[in-house]
Parts: structure tokens; C-alpha cells; sequence
């Protein structure tokens, strides 16, 4: 299943001297192969705002490819078709992110990702076109029937396709087993967990892999989180327990507290005994171009990401969570393990505004007690007139304590605001900070800090 690098299974150096110890292969692996999946150039996207350049992507992709990484992921962070307002738009389309690491691809193999809701056929037909040999359809833990449709269109393309399982913490070993045996049904030629939120210890893992190595006859996969430091100690975890393929980026590339490490996982497995393929010495040569070239500095695990591992918090939430309990006066670790007891999932964001007005009324405190940055008539004017006359909605509606609802301010409609508000106050505004404000007023009061922390003039 690995792909062959230049030495082999043995981790080499450039010195033809075997850098590994215990020499390969004595381990209590004893050569078992373990297949490594790269997702540094998609899943690293998240740290820098999805903004990699044509150039960052040929030097990395040419890098694992000389290192004989078996299969190198490319996209946007969220897959093919999420690039938006809503989550980030990528320096990139995805045409230009797949011809550029296609060409770069030599011996490595492509893969891509995506999600169902952002991606479609369409876009796995281009994904498709541009030869890419491995897909990954990823759905919640418990939403495996979501990927029927894109796996079924895989198979009868031909096409290796994966069903991957999102926040994998939320299920048990056995659930997983049987939304896995559904995924396999729907055409799956591969399965797996991700531990989106860096929640796991090597036991959970353990037995999660087992359950489903048993449940199923294709291969198995783990893709880990560094939150709490345990990605390489829980990706070994898996291989012991029965996984064939393994994720890990270069220098831990990606959102929060980052993956699993790729140059310190594969030195470790090939210690225990696994062979992977690859050429130690380039796999380094490709970190420090990692590390160089696409990062302004590597992952770390800092408070954040630590709470919301603990919490089974998905990392996406952290800059939310960190600006919504500063405007309400709460700790954002309270809310973090608030909405880790609510089993919050990415796309419930708004929850996170719930559980600090929550955690604010607890306290017996309003929004003024707490510290809020009042807001200024000519915010709240400006605000008004692009509601009224841009986006046209009615006079009579738009009032400081309305809701969203109220004026009729859905997902779109936030994404329009977002842009007006951005030419008309002349910085950056996202729709995601729009929807964190519950009333106009709220709005207006985001709006009039943002613009304080901005340093901009007072619109006219």
C-alpha cells in the first residue's frame, strides 16, 4: 500500500547510513507497511486564511514528491467548493491549486477533499479531470448516509474514494463501526476517523480503530490533532490497532493547534518496525521548506487549543469564542466547555453567541456592565442606511433591539452586508463576525469596535 521511496521502506540518509534506531524492521511491526497521507497543502490552508500562492504550492508539492510521500492532499481547507465569504475565500480556484500540484507530482499521488453541502458532482468531475487519484468524501460521525450520493458517483467513475468521519469523539467505537460498514456499502474503497478537535488519548483511539478495522475489509485510517499533544502517540495508536493509513503535515501545518507532525511521525513508525517508503532525509528537506515558505510560524498549542481539546471543541471556533467572550465580559474557557457540553459542531456557530449571553445573565450583568463598547450614532446611522437603501429592507424593521429574524437578515443577506460594510468602512468585515451579533444594535456595536481596533475614521 506505501508508496516505494528511494531507499525503500528504510528511513536513509543522504550518507546511505541507516538514521533510524532500532534499525527498520526489527520492531515489533516487523515491515508491516503503513500508507502516509499528506494534507499539509489543505488542511495547513486553515492557518493562513486559505491564501497559498501558486509558488508555495509547486515548491512544497515538488518537496514531498521527492521525498516519495505517498499521496499529497491539495485544496482549500474545507475541500473542493467551500471557498466563500463564509469560511474564507482561497487566494486560489481549485483548478489552479490542482493543475499546479499535478504538474509538481511526479511519483506522489493527488488527493482531494470535500464535504457535501460545499462541494458537488460538479466539482468532483473537476477535481476528476485534473487526474487526481484519491478523494476524500468527509461527513459528520453519525452522517455517514450524506456521502451516498458523491461515493456512489465515485465508484462508477473508478475513482479511489474514501469516507472519512468528522469530529469522530462524539461517536462510540461501535457507531463508528457501523457508519463505516455504511460508507464501504455506498462504494468506499477506504475508511476512517478524524479527531477534529485534538480531543483523544491513545486508548480511545485504540479502540476506535480496532472496531472498525473489524467491521470492515478495506483500508482503515486516523487523522489526528495536536490540542493536547498526543497526534503522534494517538496516530501510533491507530497503527498498532489495525490503521493502514496515516495523516500527518509537515511542521503539524494546520488550523489551531495543528496535525500530527509528519517528519517526527514517520521516523517514529519506521523505530517500531512500519515501513512507509519514504526518504527521511528529503521528508526533512520538505518540513524546512514547510516551514520556510508557507507559515509565518509553526502551530503551537497554546491555552485555546488546549481547553477546546479537552472540551471536544472544534478548533474553527477559537477566534469566535475569543472575540465574543471579550465583547461579553466571559471567560472563553467557560464557553468552551459549555459548548462542548452541548456537543457543538461546526455550523453552529451561533451557539456560541447563545452560550455567552448565557454565561453573562448568570452573572446577573448587562451587556454594559460587562464592558461592551457602546456604539456611535454614525455607526449605527451608517448601519441603518445600508440595510434601508442597499439591501432594501424595510424602515419600520429596522430598529436597534431587532433581531436578525426580525429584519429578515439570513446567511445571504449577511454576506451582502458584510461586503458593503467592508467598501463603505474601508477595512475587512466577514459575515461570520455579523452573524456572532444578535440584534442591530448588536451589529452596530461589532461594527464601531472593530472600527476602534481598526484605527479608521468615524464613517461619514
Amino acid at each position: 500500500m506505501s508508496g516505494t521511496g528511494a531507499h525503500g521502506g528504510a528511513a536513509i540518509g543522504a550518507t546511505g547510513t541507516d538514521v533510524t534506531s532500532p534499525a527498520t524492521g526489527t520492531g515489533p511491526a516487523a515491515g508491516k507497511p503503513v500508507l502516509i497521507h499528506d494534507p499539509t497543502l489543505r488542511d495547513g490552508h486553515h492557518a493562513v486564511r486559505h491564501q497559498l500562492s501558486r509558488e508555495q504550492l509547486r515548491a512544497y508539492a515538488a518537496a514531498a514528491d521527492a521525498a516519495a510521500v505517498p499521496v499529497v492532499e491539495v485544496g482549500h481547507g474545507n475541500g473542493l467548493g467551500a471557498s466563500s465569504l463564509q469560511v474564507g475565500q482561497a487566494r486560489l480556484s481549485d483548478d489552479e491549486m490542482l493543475s499546479v500540484v499535478r504538474e509538481a507530482l511526479q511519483k506522489s499521488r493527488m488527493g482531494v477533499f470535500m464535504l457535501p453541502g460545499w462541494g458537488t458532482v460538479a466539482n468532483l468531475r473537476k477535481a476528476i479531470a485534473h487526474e487526481a487519484d484519491l478523494v476524500r468524501i468527509g461527513t459528520h460521525c453519525t452522517e455517514a448516509d450524506l456521502a451516498e450520493r458523491h461515493l456512489g458517483f465515485l465508484r462508477d467513475a473508478g475513482v479511489d474514494a474514501h469516507g472519512v468521519l468528522l469530529m469522530s469523539h462524539m461517536a462510540s467505537p461501535q457507531r463508528l463501526a457501523e457508519e463505516c460498514v455504511r460508507l464501504v456499502g455506498y462504494g468506499a474503497t477506504g475508511v476512517g476517523i478524524l479527531d477534529s478537535s485534538g480531543h483523544y488519548l491513545p486508548t480511545d483511539v485504540s479502540e476506535r480503530i480496532a472496531a472498525i478495522r473489524e467491521a470492515v475489509d478495506v483500508p482503515v485510517m486516523f487523522h489526528g490533532h495536536n490540542n493536547l499533544g498526543m497526534a503522534v502517540a494517538n496516530s501510533i495508536a491507530a497503527a498498532e490497532a489495525g490503521a493502514d493509513i496515516l495523516d500527518a503535515c509537515a511542521r503539524g501545518f494546520g488550523a489551531g493547534a495543528g496535525n500530527t507532525q509528519l517528519e517526527v511521525l514517520v521516523p517514529v513508525l519506521e523505530r517500531l518496525g512500519y515501513a512507509t517508503g519514504i526518504d527521511f532525509y528529503k521528508l526533512l528537506d520538505a518540513a524546512d521548506i514547510a516551514g520556510r515558505e508557507l507559515m509565518d510560524s509553526a502551530p503551537t498549542i497554546d491555552s485555546v487549543a488546549v481547553v477546546s481539546g479537552l472540551a471536544g471543541v472544534f478548533s474553527g471556533f477559537k477566534t469566535r469564542v475569543l472575540d465574543i467572550s471579550r465583547r461579553e465580559g466571559v471567560d472563553p474557557r467557560d464557553v468552551f466547555f459549555e459548548l462542548g457540553r452541548l456537543q457543538a459542531v461546526a455550523g453552529q456557530e451561533d451557539l456560541i453567541v447563545d452560550v455567552a449571553l448565557t454565561l453573562r445573565k448568570a452573572r446577573g450583568e448587562t451587556a454594559a456592565e460587562a464592558g461592551s463598547t457602546p456604539v456611535t450614532g454614525d455607526t449605527y446611522e451608517l448601519l441603518r442606511t445600508v440595510l434601508i437603501d442597499d439591501l432594501q429592507f424595510l424602515e419600520d424593521d429596522v430598529v436597534p433591539g431587532a433581531t436578525r429574524t426580525e429584519v429578515g437578515l439570513d446567511s445571504v443577506a449577511m454576506t451582502e452586508l458584510a461586503t458593503v460594510l467592508s467598501t463603505r468602512l474601508g477595512f475587512e468585515i466577514h459575515d461570520y463576525e455579523l452573524l456572532d451579533a444578535t440584534t442591530v444594535a448588536d451589529v452596530a456595536r461589532l461594527l464601531e469596535e472593530r472600527r476602534l481596533a481598526a484605527g479608521a475614521v468615524s464613517p461619514q
